[in-house]
C-alpha cells in the first residue's frame, strides 16, 4: 500500500490498511468534531506542544479527502462583506430603498 498523506497540518489523514484511515488534528474545534462521530474512535492523543488527536475511520482515502474538505470549507466565512459598494447595496435594499438606474424611490 503506498502510504499517501493528505491535509495540512491543522487537519491530515493517512491510510493505515485496507479500508481504514486515521484522520490527525491539532484543532480543538475538528477534534471536538471527529470525537462526535459515531464511525470513528480516538486511537492517540497528546498535549506536549499543544494539542494532537488522532482518530480512526473505517473508510477509504477519497472518503477522508472529502472529510477534510468539508471541514476546512466550514472554516471560511461565505457571507463576509467584500466591499463598501457591495454593502452600501445591501443596506438599501435592508431599508427597503431601491435604485434603478439613477432613479430612487421607496417601495
Amino acid at each position: 500500500m503506498k502510504a499517501e498523506t493528505i491535509g495540512n497540518r491543522k487537519l491530515s489523514a493517512w491510510p493505515v490498511a485496507h479500508g481504514v484511515c486515521w484522520v490527525q488534528t491539532r484543532s480543538l474545534l475538528f477534534a471536538r468534531k471527529l470525537s462526535r462521530r459515531a464511525d470513528g474512535r480516538l486511537v492517540a492523543w497528546g498535549v506536549s506542544g499543544g494539542i494532537l488527536r488522532t482518530f480512526e475511520f473505517s473508510h477509504g482515502m477519497a472518503w477522508a479527502r472529502r472529510l477534510i474538505a468539508r471541514y476546512q470549507s466550514a472554516e471560511k466565512v461565505t457571507n463576509a462583506r467584500l466591499s463598501a459598494s457591495n454593502s452600501q447595496a445591501t443596506s438599501r435594499a435592508a431599508s427597503g430603498v431601491a435604485t434603478e438606474g439613477r432613479r430612487q424611490y421607496v417601495r
